[in-house]
């Protein structure tokens, strides 16, 4: 696999955690055919993912531990490990996350996230 491409990868899954840029940055990082699995089983689509990312969540988000594994050439899974602090002060929360990313015309989208709380 191509490191360029992995640590591309990387770097959109910190901008989608961390919340920093522009919405339509962002939504566009998120394939139309987007699903999340919530630590609740709760299921999620791209337009409730948007909804969440143009909230005023005031969480602080960082990742660790970050690996790409390829599943095909235009299918990658990426690894890593979520620290979130709710608000200033509280506890960090850790989960266990893994997000598959996929290029089509040359263009690379989330098309899966899930997360695992540690515990």
């Amino acid at each position: 696999m191509n490191d360029k491409i992995a640590n591309q990868l990387i770097r959109k899954e910190k901008q989608l955690l961390e919340k920093k840029d522009p919405l339509d940055v962002l939504a566009d990082l998120i394939d139309e055919e987007f699903i999340e699995i919530g630590s609740s089983t709760a299921v999620y689509d791209k337009s409730e993912v948007i909804r969440w990312l143009a909230s005023d969540d005031k969480s602080e988000r960082a990742g660790t531990d970050f690996k790409v594994h390829a599943l095909s050439k235009d299918v990658l899974l990426l690894t890593y490990i979520s620290l979130i602090r709710e608000k200033p002060g509280s506890d960090v929360k850790k989960a266990m996350r893994s997000s598959i990313w996929r290029s089509r015309n040359n263009r690379w989208s989330m098309v899966f996230h899930q997360g695992t709380p540690l515990k």
